[in-house]
């Protein structure tokens, strides 16, 4: 065995080992109360608003899983106890060149408490899309997320019932016992 035979053979072990790895992402992005959209997409991000995307993509479409997995998204303070529709999500692709779209619709959401205090967050409902590119079908493999803040507020407020509540509501219990 020369020396030249070893050195290939790590390649080879390295480009095996690294066959089924993604990429993991982790943080939080600031984005304006307006409409927009972010995505994770292969390739190299561009600045300029003036130039044609489709025109400047020189990689293979049929290179890239974008199969993946959404631990947690969210929008404005964490919530304790709300469960978001895309925690835990997992989109599983056999595809080389797929794009998932999600399109989220953001609803400002205010909780105030027994304590006068209160928490300003976000809520939101999404829908989602697949669709697989073939060789003449436009398009860009990735992940797409799409959002739009609704114009309307929820407000979810914890009041106490009185006293005068709970008697009447005892008294009503009691006059149906002895009625019947």
């Amino acid at each position: 065995m020369t020396v030249v035979q070893c050195k290939e053979e790590g390649k080879a072990t390295r480009e095996q080992q690294s066959a089924h790895e993604g990429c993991t992402i982790h943080g939080t992005l600031g984005v304006n109360k307006v409409a927009g959209n972010f995505h994770f997409a292969p390739g190299k991000s561009l600045h300029s608003v003036a130039i044609s995307l489709d025109g400047l993509i020189t990689f293979q479409r049929t290179d890239y899983n974008v199969s993946h997995r959404i631990n947690h998204l969210s929008f404005g303070k964490v919530y304790p106890g709300r469960a978001n529709p895309l925690d835990l999500a997992t989109s599983i692709t056999n595809d080389r060149a797929a794009m998932y779209q999600y399109f989220v619709k953001v609803v400002p959401t205010k909780y105030h408490y027994l304590n006068r205090t209160h928490v300003d967050t976000y809520q939101y409902s999404t829908t989602e899309n697949f669709r697989k590119l073939d060789a003449f079908q436009r398009g860009l493999p990735g992940v797409f997320f799409f959002y739009d803040l609704s114009p309307i507020m929820v407000t979810f407020r914890e009041t106490r019932n009185s006293f005068l509540h709970f008697l009447t509501g005892v008294c009503a219990i009691v006059g149906g016992i002895f009625t019947v």
